[in-house]
């Protein structure tokens, strides 16, 4: 399995026998499944050949379930499961892999749930999780503990890395941006995922504990460089430019966040904020946002008019396109003079 697990999908079976089922993992998920759909990606055309066409797959299929929920499964006759994902995602996923992997593939088969369950199921009574892996431990219920289950968190658990880079220019820029993954998190909370405020506390109980730490990987790297950054905190001076810690979108309401921003400009950092998007660009004005960076989501409502006109006169410098799925992402990156992230950006950076 890649990608992180949401509470209710759990992980593969125990490293013995090597080979196991994927139909009980199934009929232990479902009854969390409901409004969300499941995709099966086959091993053909384009897929079938070089591996790193296969990693791009599956980095496509992993960024829809960090952003849309659920996990992705891989079987031992090569095929990827995306399981439990908002259907949204799964439907953007499909039509970048559809991309990826030819015209004389047909495309991949999506199941809505619990709809089509028994067609899922169906597949699922012959399928083999591919190799083993080990079981992550069940999360615990209730508040108690939490902070402590939060605070001995391994760092690599819940963090992703994703290459950052300025395409369509001559010399591409580079950068890194570690972030928080909800969907790891929420397989740690478990049943406590489902309180949004709960949800906020750990992202910004885990952005503190570890700001320190990364603040120290990245000090030296080359090219911007986008950390989580918790609430009211403040990194270690900077020792070169280029360092950005980030806040949700929903910052830009806290009274604290001017002085927090002069004071992270004082050590030599720049604010970002995340959680923007098309949807959001029509409900208020990004140039007048108190941030140096803005992440905005990448979707192709952007090309629309509306989109476009409500970022005008912002300087692209100010922007990065997360989610990029393709080169209509990274071109529409370049046109505005952004930077990008995703699987087409890790592509890329291959």
């Amino acid at each position: 399995m890649t990608g992180p697990r949401l509470a209710g999908f759990p992980a593969p079976p125990p490293a013995s026998p090597p080979m196991a089922g994927l139909l009980p993992l199934l009929r232990q998920a479902l009854p969390g499944a409901e409004g969300r759909v499941a995709l099966l990606l086959s091993p053909a055309g384009r897929l079938a050949g070089p591996p790193a066409r296969r990693r791009l797959a599956r980095a496509l299929l992993q960024d829809a379930a960090e952003t849309g929920g659920g996990a992705v499964y891989d079987t031992t006759a090569g095929e990827l499961l995306l399981l439990g994902a908002m259907p949204a995602a799964a439907q953007r996923a499909a039509a970048a892999l559809a991309r990826l992997a030819g015209p004389e593939v047909p495309p991949a088969t999506i199941w809505a749930l619990p709809r089509d369950a028994a067609a899922l199921l169906a597949w699922a009574a012959a399928a083999q999780l591919a190799g083993p892996e080990a079981v992550a431990p069940p999360p615990v219920e209730g508040l108690a503990g939490l902070e402590g289950r939060l605070d001995s968190l391994p760092a690599d658990t819940v963090l992703r890395h994703r290459h950052v880079i300025r395409p369509g220019s001559a010399v591409p820029g580079r950068g890194r941006r570690l972030r928080l993954s909800r969907p790891a998190l929420a397989a740690v909370l478990g049943p406590l995922a489902a309180d949004a405020d709960l949800m906020a506390h750990a992202a910004d109980r885990l952005a503190r504990r570890l700001l320190p730490g990364l603040a120290t990987w990245a000090r030296d790297l080359p090219g911007r460089r986008l950390l989580p950054l918790p609430s009211g905190g403040l990194p270690p001076p900077a020792v070169a430019p280029g360092l950005f810690g980030v806040l949700p979108l929903s910052a830009a309401a806290w009274p604290g966040l001017a002085a927090q921003r002069e004071a992270l400009a004082a050590r030599g950092w720049g604010l970002a904020l995340e959680g923007l998007d098309a949807e959001g660009l029509g409900l208020l004005a990004p140039a007048g946002l108190p941030a140096d960076l803005l992440l905005l989501r990448w979707s192709p409502a952007l090309e629309e008019r509306a989109a476009l006109a409500a970022l005008r006169g912002l300087p692209g410098e100010r922007l990065v396109v997360t989610g990029c799925d393709g080169t209509a992402a990274l071109d529409w990156a370049a046109r505005l003079g952004a930077m990008a992230t995703g699987p087409a950006a890790e592509a890329a950076s291959a």
